[in-house]
């Protein structure tokens, strides 16, 4: 019932038609990259290509001159202040010595980590940034729970935790699920000390504390998760995991009905300086525990036998 109004630029925060307009203008964003890979969620779009030589870096560059031409085309001006690049690799020289252009000419300044979508990539592979900052995050929400609330009841600490807390602690764990040992006992030790707080358990041994609170360990949750999300790639209900050459990586290496039940098949580990980080990887590390429980097409089921 409002006032028609020109609408320059951005989308009118609460509109219905808005989102649609903009989701249907930015659906060609790639229509003329010819190498690159591109990823958008909402307004926020990544670009990526393997790089193995300066000519690789070229092709790059015109692609990102394609996507800027796209917005002049477009009328819509990019934020190249708020450009981020990170790079992978151990290629020092080629690094150094190469560089990409932004739309306005001016020289990307490449990071050694960055977020995306609630995730802190690191350009040495690793999420040891992204664990710290959860374990910063997670000790500030406890810290704040036990101060706003005098009491320390199982039942009010223990909703507090499983609503406000674990969640921030199972965000995207399939992707930085860690395998150093002091990482893994890092995060285990915030949830540690956040049951001695509760009456009566502040004195009981950790792994029977979860037990009588029916909780698991951190990492067996980051396991569960692991497992749920492969199964629902084999089902169909997320999205595959694409290689470079668009074949997908998750595979099934046996039927459900076949004497081990239904497996995914773990492909050769190729060494490599990043074998060690591949094989942690959700590819490899989660079809190895998915094996030791076999899916099945009912992963409910499964889950509360595993666990």
């Amino acid at each position: 019932m409002s006032n028609p109004a020109a609408v320059l630029s951005g989308v009118p925060q609460g509109s219905v038609l808005g989102p649609i307009l903009f989701l249907i203008m930015l659906g060609d964003i790639d229509k003329d990259v010819a190498h690159a890979f591109l990823s958008s969620f909402a307004d926020d779009t990544r670009v990526g290509k393997s790089v193995q030589n300066e000519q690789d870096v070229q092709i790059l560059q015109e692609d990102l001159y394609k996507i800027y031409e796209w917005a002049n085309i477009n009328n819509m001006t990019f934020n190249d202040t708020k450009f981020e690049m990170l790079r992978y690799g151990r290629n020092s020289e080629l690094i150094e010595s190469t560089s990409y252009l932004s739309n306005t000419g001016s020289t990307i300044q490449p990071k050694t980590a960055l977020k995306d979508l609630g995730v802190t990539m690191s350009s040495s592979g690793q999420f040891t940034d992204h664990i710290n900052k959860i374990t910063e995050t997670v000790r500030n929400l406890s810290a704040w729970i036990l101060r706003s609330f005098k009491s320390r009841s199982r039942i009010l600490l223990l909703q507090l935790w499983k609503s406000i807390v674990i969640p921030r602690l199972d965000y995207c764990s399939q992707l930085w699920n860690p395998h150093n040992v002091r990482a893994i006992q890092q995060l285990e030790d915030l949830q540690k000390a956040y049951i001695r707080h509760i009456t009566g358990f502040n004195q009981m041994n950790y792994w029977d504390a979860l037990k009588e609170l029916g909780l698991y360990s951190l990492q067996r949750r980051r396991e569960r998760y692991q497992i749920i999300y492969l199964w629902s790639i084999l089902e169909a209900k997320v999205p595959n995991i694409n290689s470079t050459s668009g074949s997908p990586l998750i595979r099934t290496q046996s039927e459900a009905d076949s004497r081990n039940g239904r497996t995914i098949r773990v492909p050769m580990l190729k060494r490599s300086p990043y074998s060690t980080l591949r094989s942690h990887s959700l590819r490899f590390h989660g079809a190895t525990v998915q094996h030791n429980a076999t899916l099945t097409e009912e992963p409910h089921r499964y889950q509360q036998s595993y666990f």
